[in-house]
C-alpha cells in the first residue's frame, strides 16, 4: 500500500524521536489544527520575503488597538521569522498581555520564535509539535475509545482492560492520565512517545484483552485533536 504524505512525515518524526528524543518538543497547550495551519501558512509567506524589518516599529503596530486582526497575524509571523533575541523578547511580552481571543496565535508565535532562536544560537535543530490535545516532552496526548461487543462492562472486564492498557503503555514508556467506562465505551486519555507506532500498540492491546473472552470490537477510535463526546462515538460506531 502506498503511503501518503502524512504517514511519511510521522514515520520520519518517529525516527528522529527514537534516535534523539531531546530534539522533539511537544507543545503542552492544546491548539486547534486549523489555527496551526493558518499560523504556519502566514509564517511561510513572510519567511519567503527577504526584507529588513524595524522590529520595534512592528511591535508598536502590533500593540496598537487600531491595527486590524489580519495585520496583527502578519506581524506576529514576521516577528517569529526574524529569529532574533529582541523579537523573541517582544513576543514574550506580548503573550503576557494579549487578550484571550488572540492568545493562541501569540502562543504559537512565541513557541516557534523560541525554536528558531535556539536553533540559531545553539546551531542545532529542534522540532516543536502542536496538537489539539497537547502533550508533554516528546509525548503526544491521545484519547482512545475501545468499544464493548455486549453493552456495559462487568467488573472482571474492567479489571482486564485497565491492567492491559497500563501494562502496554508502561512497556512503551507511555502514561495513563485517565480511564473511564461509559455506556459500553472505554475512554482512555494517555501520553504516548512520538516514536511509538500507535496503531500497532492499540492493536496489540485489543488482541491481548480479547484473549480473555473476546468482548471488545476490533475497531478503535483514536484522536489527538479534541476531547471525545459519547454522542459522537455512538454515531461513528452505529
Amino acid at each position: 500500500m502506498k503511503k501518503n504524505n502524512q504517514e511519511d512525515m510521522l514515520e520520519k518524526m518517529r525516527e528522529i524521536a527514537l534516535q534523539n528524543p531531546d530534539n522533539i518538543q511537544i507543545i503542552e497547550t492544546s491548539v486547534d489544527s486549523e489555527i496551526q495551519i493558518e499560523f504556519f501558512e502566514a509564517l511561510q509567506r513572510v519567511s519567503d520575503i527577504e526584507e529588513d524589518y524595524d522590529i520595534k516599529a512592528l511591535y508598536n503596530e502590533l500593540i496598537c488597538k487600531e491595527t486590524a486582526i489580519d495585520r496583527k497575524k502578519e506581524i506576529l509571523a514576521t516577528l517569529t521569522a526574524a529569529g532574533e533575541v529582541e523579537s523573541f523578547r517582544l513576543l514574550e511580552e506580548y503573550l503576557k498581555n494579549v487578550n484571550k481571543d488572540f492568545k493562541i496565535w501569540a502562543f504559537l508565535a512565541c513557541q516557534q520564535g523560541r525554536m528558531l532562536l535556539e536553533s540559531k544560537l545553539l546551531e542545532e535543530s529542534k522540532i516543536y509539535i502542536a496538537s489539539g490535545l497537547g502533550g508533554r516532552g516528546h509525548k503526544l496526548r491521545y484519547v482512545f475509545a475501545f468499544v464493548s461487543l455486549g453493552g456495559d462492562y462487568n467488573d472482571y472486564q474492567k479489571n482486564i482492560i485497565n491492567g492491559e492498557i497500563e501494562y502496554f503503555l508502561k512497556k512503551n514508556e507511555g502514561e495513563i492520565e485517565k480511564t473511564e467506562f461509559v455506556q459500553g465505551f472505554t475512554l482512555c486519555t494517555a501520553l504516548v512517545p512520538l516514536y511509538v507506532n500507535l496503531i500497532d500498540l492499540i492493536q496489540e492491546i485489543v488482541e491481548e484483552i480479547n484473549q480473555y473472552g473476546g468482548f471488545l470490537r476490533e475497531n478503535v477510535f483514536i484522536t489527538n485533536e479534541k476531547p471525545v463526546q459519547i454522542e459522537d462515538l455512538q454515531k461513528i460506531f452505529d
